[in-house]
């Protein structure tokens, strides 16, 4: 009995302890600025503060700062979300979030748009309800490799 508890149990519950740590850690958005970022916002006055980062993991999802709001937009799912800004978290030049959970209430939007456009990927929307459309232009990384 002790040699079967050593061999199958103890294992068993080292697996199942891995996997559910690696369900809270699939939880949280690691952030990265994206410095070149092309920001456009219409139906509002102009911001005065705005960034733009980008999921590390998933490159279709990104984060958008506009002054005090912040949203998360997910151009794969064709979905936005709005995220309080005390939920993200600094961690030096990245930021830490929580990601949209599926009790989170994704705002009304239309007339996606995902495409390249040469030197940038563009990402356009309609917020249905605020009359407000957001265009973000999220450059390609450069290719520093030489040809030979």
């Amino acid at each position: 009995m002790n040699n079967f508890f050593q061999r199958i149990i103890i294992p068993a519950l080292f697996v199942l302890l891995s996997f559910q740590s690696n369900a809270f850690a699939a939880d949280t958005i690691t952030w990265k600025p994206v410095g070149d970022a092309i920001l456009r916002v219409t139906g509002q006055k102009p911001a005065k503060q705005w960034s733009v980062y980008q999921d590390q993991k998933n490159k279709s999802r990104v984060l958008v700062k506009i002054d005090s709001r912040c949203l998360i937009i997910d151009a794969k799912a064709k979905q936005v979300f709005e995220i309080p800004a005390a939920k993200i978290e600094e961690r030096g030049k990245k930021f830490q979030s929580p990601g949209p959970a599926s009790t989170d209430r994704a705002l009304p939007s239309a007339d996606w748009d995902l495409r390249d456009i040469g030197p940038a990927e563009r990402i356009e929307t309609h917020l249905t309800d605020e009359n407000l459309s957001i265009e973000v232009e999220l450059p390609h990384p450069m290719d520093l490799r030489t040809p030979y």
